[in-house]
């Protein structure tokens, strides 16, 4: 038990709410579906936690192979403003590639077997939109395409985790699909992108120096990469907006709107990034949760944590509102 504890703190547990949390979405919108199944909701929503950790640690294995954390620690051992390493334990040696690599496809095989009920109670649908996350997740990282190195890393991570993932799993709930899930699913997936993006902005040079070609770094300029977040930050609401007033979506949906002050706030703090770096700003508590601030602190990352938690916090927040409004509806 203690192994697979470590295993999975080594998969960034702590980012399963951005896999999660949409899952659970997709799961409730099913609710009062005539075919619904609560164990085959929670099969999927078990099977995407897999998936999540697999992606995560084949992510490290290939991240390694290309060298990058070791520059990536460098960079920040020289004290240029970079994120500390994401992997120690494989850069510390605590953990050979070959271990991880073992690991990682444990993972992937579990979710796999787990898609495989899914498979056979659902039929070709889910297995369809599975080895699409599949194959987008394994080359996110993994030779030859390398998705997180030429600059479609964010967009990719958005469609699995948004569209893919939420249709994936509303059919395994409830046997089909239907254009509010499809709606919800393409706001979800823009706020994914929008984490990501975000922390690309923050490490745009350390990003450079490992050889990752993020989207921050096609756009190159503080004003395109300002847009870019304009749209990741403000498009979901109007794409909901619209699809309630067609009433692909009951009108208590608009309830998302409650969160727009915190994509209002990040989209104003990552103006103030690219522009007056220098400046610091108190954290709120209407920005939501952010764990371990005193630690954030004591490391001087306040600059990066303050946005980052905040732009990981829209998603978690409109997820729940989601969540709530499935219930009401």
């Amino acid at each position: 038990m203690k192994k697979i504890i470590y295993w999975i703190q080594n998969a960034r547990a702590y980012a399963l709410p951005q896999s999660v949390l949409p899952a659970l979405v997709a799961v409730f919108m099913a609710v009062g579906n005539e075919n619904f199944s609560i164990g085959l909701s929670i099969v999927a929503v078990f099977g995407v936690m897999l998936a999540h950790l697999s992606v995560n640690l084949f992510d490290d294995y290939f991240d390694y192979q290309f060298k990058s954390e070791e520059v990536r620690e460098q960079t920040a051992a020289e004290g240029q403003r970079a994120r500390i390493a994401k992997s120690p334990y494989l850069t510390s040696g605590e953990v050979t590639p070959r271990q991880l690599f073992v690991v990682a496809s444990l993972f992937g095989l579990a979710a796999l077997l787990l898609g495989c009920v899914v498979f056979v109670k659902r039929g070709l649908v889910p297995l369809y939109i599975a080895l699409a996350a599949g194959f987008l997740g394994f080359f996110y990282s993994g030779k030859p395409i390398r998705f997180c190195y030429h600059g479609l890393g964010e967009l990719v991570t958005g469609l699995i985790f948004g569209p893919l993932l939420m249709t994936g799993v509303h059919y395994a709930a409830c046997g089909s699909l239907n254009a509010g899930v499809w709606v919800a699913s393409v706001a979800v997936g823009l706020w994914v992108v929008n984490i990501l993006f975000t922390h690309s902005i923050m490490e745009t040079n350390t990003d450079r120096k490992v050889g990752k070609k993020t989207l921050a770094e096609v756009l190159k300029t503080r004003p395109l990469q300002l847009v870019a977040s304009a749209i990741f930050n403000f498009s979901p609401y109007i794409i909901l907006l619209i699809a309630i007033l067609l009433g692909h979506l009951h009108f208590v949906f608009a309830a998302i709107f409650l969160v727009l002050p915190r994509s209002i706030a990040l989209f104003y703090l990552l103006y103030q990034f690219c522009y007056h770096p220098e400046r610091e700003f108190q954290r709120k508590w209407w920005y939501g949760p952010i764990e371990h601030w005193d630690l954030i602190c004591e490391n001087h990352l306040e600059w990066f944590a303050i946005r980052w938690f905040l732009a990981r916090n829209i998603l978690q927040a409109a997820s729940l509102i989601f969540i709530i409004c499935s219930f009401i509806k």
